[in-house]
């Protein structure tokens, strides 16, 4: 481990010490107040007596007529159950001190439906009454959720309470008596467990939500309604339910207590089964949860029809099976190596134990307290905490496939163009010299007409895996990706095509020699389903040229393999630079014989026209000089700043006419390279512009590539952020043409990614693509971006990409690029 993770690891060390000095801190002060009942800080004597009136037609006069029918027992020994019956407890009182003291006896169930306090002195007179419980009205909610009872007892006086308990449901009380300060330290340690345990499940809710917001994975959802049915639950037992509820709302979930049983089992399952992706499954397992679960929502809803006692018992039934189902289902994810389910097993280990101990406590089998009446919320509030990591883990998951899938090939897992791309990146921002190596297998696409998918795919690994072989050892080819398991040097560019990179100062000649040995190294036969395929390759070696890009120096390795290898001069510039050109083009942009064209962006939900991008044309040029090459010409000649403030200019005066027309609304997309950044003052003169021609800053937008970014990282984020504080949005234009485009989605302030069109053109029919295509379009939607496609020419290809969710597209099939008037007139015809 390197010195930098020991250092991260010792500052979490650090902060989980703080934690845990913070939490056992709190704890010390919310210290069991149950160990401080009066019998233990006063010389105040009891003794206990109770009775079970199973007609629950018994008095208070026959009561007190009979008291041979007493069990003289403490009330830890009641008998309580779930049936309908009546239980009379007999509370006698001695203060055998001769100061009078304070008394608060503190019932501890508030879902107690009826619940009599008698005040009799030692003749048997009836001195007071106290009526509560939730079936009571006009209660303060301080009675409502902490049942309790005041009494003054002079100097040893003796007196009685007779204590009457009617209620459906669970009819266990726990009865502890406290001095006047011990009861305000219950107060205040239930008062904190419950408004930790509410902040808790409440923030837990609301950044979920967020996360579905922003990620719409149903499991969120799930896991909210897991939150509010465990604060429904506890909210009931506890009696922290009347702060959070209007009252009547709160006296219905008291009613239905066993209904927010069962929401929170519902919610279990559901969460365990799409939290584990069963859903994706739809194996045994999964039926049964979804059968498990039609179960539990048919009992909670006849659990409305039915007494508390009758349906508890049900209830506490079906959670054997539930249990069962959940472990099953963790446990088959568990042995197949499930990537997240460790925290999630964590999270159920506090929920069986706290789930075990209520029952045992209610049962008897655990003597009351303050901490075993609690324990169910602690454990809760633990199972919320770890299941939070868990959702965290499994984000973290998905954001890795997510990264993996645009970095590798679907079929053949190698890795791609993107990593491809970033190593010349590196070595190009070092300026360092490189030629691109590309091995073909010839007439690769012939045999994939004959092999399924899968086949085809092994023999591209199976050819990748003996040229890695060969070339592993030989520190001229570059590694593409640093792992601790592998550095693999070769990607996979589809179609049998697989590149690396050579970085060695050596002849053309002798470089081609080494490709050659390379070549007659590789499998030439390859046997699949009972063929004996025969393999041959062709190769191409492509030395860049300085600051043609990376774009570029594909397409001459792609053009290498598709001519005859002897009659190729990979070192000729594909463009003369000529002088007199260039004086062309600059009078051209003083006379405004230069042009742009808008090619349409649709809006893809409704159809409509939302913008255009602005393309330079150069009509009296344009028969021999192409777009890209007029821009290499501006580059090389130093052209490229006039150049693209007149593009600007220009853009500005497009959308002034627009606005004269009436569309307002309308964006115009302008291109900027990297080279711009060395303009004074760009951003101060496109405000200039902006306010010569009357039009808004939000209706210019500029589209940055990749390239742009990495060349000068520092002074592109100025930029950026002084292009949004005028108004203007920014656009990462040919997103996935490079693998570290995944990093300036988070360090820069986009508004919309451009999907370069090189995944477009054949998407309907390139599973790869479509991946990559998707993926980028989930990303942008998580990050709160839009997202454009490039290079739309079809129908199909529109009605894929509207279902995969992008945003905006634009291509030929739309329109191609053309003169203001004629756009103009488009548009026109569009809003008819």
């Amino acid at each position: 481990m390197n010195n930098k993770a020991l250092k991260y690891n010792f500052v979490s060390f650090l902060i989980l010490t703080i934690l845990f000095f913070i939490i056992a801190t709190l704890a010390a002060h919310l210290a069991s107040p149950t160990r401080y009942t009066i019998d233990k800080t006063a010389p105040i004597y009891s003794n206990t007596a109770y009775r079970i009136d199973t007609s629950k037609a018994l008095t208070l006069e026959q009561f007190l007529a009979e008291p041979d029918k007493l069990k003289h027992r403490p009330f830890k020994d009641v008998e309580w159950d779930l049936a309908a019956q009546d239980y009379w407890l007999k509370l006698d009182l001695e203060n055998r001190q001769a100061k009078p003291v304070e008394l608060a006896i503190h019932f501890d169930n508030p879902m107690v439906d009826y619940l009599s306090v008698y005040h009799v002195d030692d003749k048997g007179q009836l001195i007071d009454t106290t009526e509560l419980g939730d079936k009571v009205s006009g209660l303060s909610l301080f009675q409502y959720s902490t049942p309790h009872s005041m009494l003054t007892m002079q100097g040893y006086e003796q007196t009685s309470l007779i204590i009457k308990i009617d209620t459906v449901g669970i009819s266990k009380t726990p009865i502890n008596i406290y001095g006047e300060k011990e009861f305000q330290d219950l107060l205040r340690s239930q008062s904190g467990i419950w408004g930790i345990f509410i902040g808790v499940l409440i923030m837990a809710a609301l950044y979920n939500l967020v996360l579905f917001l922003g990620i719409r994975d149903r499991v969120y959802l799930i896991y909210i309604g897991y939150i509010i049915s465990a604060l429904l639950l506890m909210g009931s037992v506890l009696g922290f339910g009347f702060y959070l509820w209007p009252l009547s709302w709160q006296i219905f979930f008291n009613e239905q207590v066993v209904f927010s049983n069962y929401a929170i089992a519902f919610f279990t399952v559901a969460f365990c089964t799409m939290f584990l992706r069963y859903h994706k499954d739809n194996c045994r397992l999964y039926k049964l949860s979804i059968s498990f679960l039609a179960l539990l929502f048919s009992l909670s809803l006849i659990s409305f029809f039915m007494l508390e006692y009758h349906s508890s018992k049900i209830f506490f039934a079906i959670m054997v099976p539930l249990y069962i189902l959940c472990i099953c289902m963790i446990y088959k994810k568990l042995v197949s190596g499930f990537r997240w389910a460790k925290f999630y097993v964590m999270s159920w280990v506090p929920l069986i134990v706290g789930a075990a101990i209520q029952p045992l406590e209610l049962t008897g089998f655990i003597p009351y307290s303050f901490a075993v009446r609690h324990i169910f919320l602690v454990a809760i509030l633990c199972e919320i905490v770890l299941m939070a990591m868990a959702l965290a883990d499994r984000v973290r998951y998905q954001r890795e496939k997510a990264l993996y899938h645009a970095t590798h090939t679907q079929q053949t897992e190698l890795l791609n163009q993107a990593m491809l791309k970033q190593a010349y990146m590196a070595i190009t921002s070092e300026q360092r010299l490189a030629n691109l190596c590309l091995v073909k297998i010839e007439q690769f696409n012939a045999l994939m007409s004959i092999l399924k998918p899968s086949q085809s795919s092994q023999i591209i690994i199976t050819v990748a895996q003996s040229l890695e072989h060969q070339i592993n050892k030989n520190r001229q080819f570059i590694n593409l990706e640093s792992a601790l398991d592998n550095s693999p040097k070769v990607a996979d560019l589809g179609n049998g095509v697989l590149a690396f990179i050579s970085t060695k100062i050596q002849s053309q000649a002798e470089l081609h020699q080494e490709l050659s040995n390379l070549c007659k190294q590789l499998p030439k036969q390859y046997k699949v389903a009972g063929l004996d395929l025969q393999l041959y390759y062709r190769y191409s070696i492509t030395e860049p040229v300085s600051d043609d890009g990376f774009d570029i120096w594909l397409q001459r390795g792609y053009l290498g393999l598709s001519q005859k290898q002897q009659n190729i001069d990979f070192n000729t510039p594909h463009i003369d630079m000529d002088v007199s050109l260039a004086a062309e083009l600059q009078q051209a942009m003083r006379s405004n014989t230069l042009a742009i064209y808008l090619q349409p962006i649709i809006n893809l939900r409704s159809g409509a026209i939302c913008g255009a991008e602005a393309l330079l044309r150069w009509p009296t040029a344009g028969k021999y000089l192409d777009i890209e090459q007029l821009i290499l010409l501006a580059e090389r000649t130093g052209l490229i700043n006039e150049l693209s403030l007149w593009v600007i200019d220009q853009a500005c005066l497009a959308a002034a006419q627009l606005n004269r027309q009436g569309y307002r609304e309308h964006t115009i997309s302008v291109n900027l390279s990297a080279k711009n950044l060395a303009i004074p003052k760009l951003v101060e003169k496109v405000e200039n512009t902006i306010l010569k021609h009357g039009i808004t800053a939000s209706q210019l937008k500029f589209e940055l590539t990749e390239f742009a970014l990495i060349k000068n990282h520092d002074e592109m984020v100025s930029f950026i952020s002084e292009l949004n504080k005028l108004g203007s949005k920014v656009v990462l234009d040919d997103f996935g043409t490079g693998y570290s485009s995944l990093n300036y989605l988070v360090n820069y302030s986009f508004s919309t990614i451009k999907v370069d069109k090189s995944f477009i053109l054949d998407l309907v029919n390139n599973t790869t693509n479509q991946v990559v295509v998707k993926t980028a379009i989930d990303m942008a939607h998580n990050l709160d971006m839009n997202i454009t496609i490039e290079g739309i020419e079809d129908q199909e290809t529109e009605k894929m990409l509207i279902k995969m969710g992008a945003d905006q597209g634009q291509g030929y099939y739309y329109s191609k690029a053309v003169p203001i008037n004629e756009y103009l007139s488009f548009i026109a015809s569009q809003f008819k």
